[in-house]
């Protein structure tokens, strides 16, 4: 159900209008009066000063239960009325200059729910000498050897006051933390918070699950309950490691309340029963990837989920990759012009591993390991259908293995554009990770100089006709994948991985495989 708004957006030193809400979550009235009857939030956002008769209108609704949020210079600006200074029980002074902050959010308030421990922003800072002793304090910032306070809410009758104190140019509303942020205070205003933390069952305690265990544990607002393992041997580790039960059978998990997401992580071929008995149990599901074998299989379980509202999510964790990252950045920034040329590698001239993944009943096949990850990352990158598809591959060394020795898969894009990912174990010489053309400059990734260089980021570089630029990496956001799970379940935000972008990737990957299998034909698909 949307939240009401009434949004009290002016102009002056200060060009509020930069201020947009989601409409799937709000429904916003704008306005320059104070017609707040019928709301459940009032959001200002002025440098306008307020006289006493909407001063005391405004204490008055959150006295009865509304709420109010104050962003950036509001409160300074009315200052100068008493309910106003009741409400907020305190008042700012002035500003210093614009400079970029590092804001950091106070730990155990459900409104700073897995926000990054550190958060840079560029933003203009009113100073003060502290809010009031209820108040709970969410975001601070060192100014000068101080620390001062950059948002809090406190409770007022039976309603809710909210000071932001960020918000003075355009690109703080551009912000992915401050909009995250901004929404999660409009709710909690409205008297919505974060769900409880959720129980979280794990299917399958190989050397992935321990990945899962570990990143599980570290996020706010998911607990690990119970591990799921054939093997009588992994089940004891899990249980020694994490202190919790486990089962041999899945409908055990299945049958208890306090799970309330289940992760899937078995090998690729024995996904699809797992996942729908977890669905039809009612649970939430992240699946490891690759999400399928086939899009018939991706179909059911996208279906299942849909039918009873539960969320399905693919385990696309090197979305969070940082050279990745950046150099989605410079695509998007428009830097190097349209993108319409990749080129794309993994492999080295190595022995595959003798487990599941180098068999390709069980793993798909050799596209489906690595191209889960670099077809996720091209179809990010290029938007468009995908509409030809031709791959080939080779076995020439490694015959003690079912995978192929080498894939290559072409592909063409709605627009025009072009790609190609190649993943070989006979590769002597390694090509770079990525080479991206663009129609004003270009982007590469060359391998990090380490032993397993695909457990690092790539040097990633800028080029443009004139000069060339090595970019600084962004710091690994951890566990970024189940921190965006854990805020989807706690308070609806977007899911970072849809089933569907998934789908997108089983869909290329099926049909590379199909070409492999007709000798390299060239498929017409619209993907």
């Amino acid at each position: 159900m949307r939240v009401s708004v009434r949004a009290v957006l002016g102009r002056g030193a200060h060009d509020y209008s930069q201020l947009t809400l989601d409409p799937t979550r709000f429904d916003v009235e704008s306005g320059s009066d104070f017609s707040i009857g019928g709301h459940q939030v009032v959001l200002a956002a002025t440098d306008q000063p307020l006289d006493s008769r909407h001063g005391s209108l405004l204490r008055d609704f959150v006295r009865r239960g509304g709420g109010l949020v104050l962003l950036h210079g509001t409160l300074a600006a009315w200052s100068s009325s008493e309910a106003i200074r009741d409400l907020a029980g305190w008042i700012p002074s002035g500003p210093g200059p614009v400079t970029e902050l590092i804001v950091r959010p106070e730990t155990g308030h459900p409104v700073t729910q897995n926000l990054d421990s550190e958060w840079r922003v560029r933003d203009e800072l009113y100073l003060s000498e502290g809010p009031p002793l209820d108040a709970n304090i969410l975001l601070r910032a060192s100014w000068q050897f101080t620390e001062q306070v950059v948002a809090y809410e406190r409770a007022y009758g039976d309603g809710r006051f909210v000071y932001i104190g960020l918000g003075h140019q355009p690109a703080t509303y551009q912000d992915l933390t401050f909009q995250k942020l901004v929404t999660r205070l409009l709710l909690f205003a409205a008297g919505r918070t974060a769900a409880a933390p959720i129980g979280v069952g794990l299917i399958g305690y190989g050397a992935i699950g321990r990945e899962h265990a570990a990143s599980i544990t570290a996020v706010s607002g998911l607990r690990l309950t119970s591990v799921c393992d054939l093997s009588a041997e992994r089940r004891e580790v899990a249980a020694r490691e994490w202190s919790i039960p486990t089962h041999a059978r899945q409908q055990e998990m299945l049958d208890d309340p306090d799970v309330g997401l289940v992760v899937v992580g078995t090998p690729p071929s024995a996904h699809l029963n797992p996942v729908l008995a977890a669905l039809h149990a009612g649970k939430h599901v992240v699946c490891e990837k690759p999400f399928a074998v086939s899009v018939d299989e991706a179909d059911r379980m996208i279906g299942a989920a849909a039918s009873r509202n539960l969320a399905l999510t693919v385990y696309q964790s090197r979305r969070w990759d940082p050279d990745y990252l950046a150099m989605r950045d410079v695509v998007r920034s428009g830097r190097i012009g349209e993108p319409f040329y990749m080129e794309s590698f993994i492999g080295g001239h190595d022995h595959p591993c003798d487990l599941w993944h180098s068999h390709e009943p069980i793993s798909g096949g050799t596209i489906f390991d690595w191209g889960s990850h670099y077809f996720d990352w091209i179809l990010q990158l290029f938007p468009d259908s995908v509409r030809t598809i031709a791959a080939q591959a080779h076995k020439r060394v490694w015959h003690d293995v079912t995978n192929a020795d080498q894939v290559r898969v072409d592909m063409t894009f709605a627009g025009g554009a072009q790609a190609m990912f190649l993943q070989s174990d006979v590769a002597a010489a390694r090509k770079p990770k990525w080479y991206l053309l663009g129609t004003q400059g270009a982007v590469t990734g060359e391998w990090a100089d380490q032993p397993v260089p695909s457990d690092f980021p790539s040097r990633v570089k800028v080029f443009r006709p004139d000069r060339e630029e090595l970019l600084i990496l962004p710091p690994r956001e951890e566990n970024g994948f189940y921190r965006n799970l854990a805020d989807h379940l706690a308070w609806r935000e977007p899911i970072a991985v849809t089933a569907e972008e998934a789908r997108r990737t089983v869909a290329v990957m099926a049909a590379a495989t199909e070409s492999i299998a007709r000798g390299g034909a060239q498929l017409e698909v619209d993907i």
